[in-house]
């Protein structure tokens, strides 16, 4: 079986148990998790050091 036709098949059986609504909360929490950790980085990379 081609890997496309596999995950087209795993996709259609498991589609009808993803609830979409906690997956859209799941995924802005992820966006927003990402975004603090890049905003984090980027104030480490910029920090002075204090004697």
């Amino acid at each position: 079986m081609e890997p496309d036709e596999l995950q087209r098949l795993v996709l259609a059986a498991v589609d009808p148990y993803i609830d979409r609504d906690v997956l859209a909360q799941q995924i802005a929490r992820e966006e927003e998790q990402r975004r603090a950790l890049e905003d984090f980085a980027e104030r480490w990379g910029t920090r002075t050091e204090e004697p």
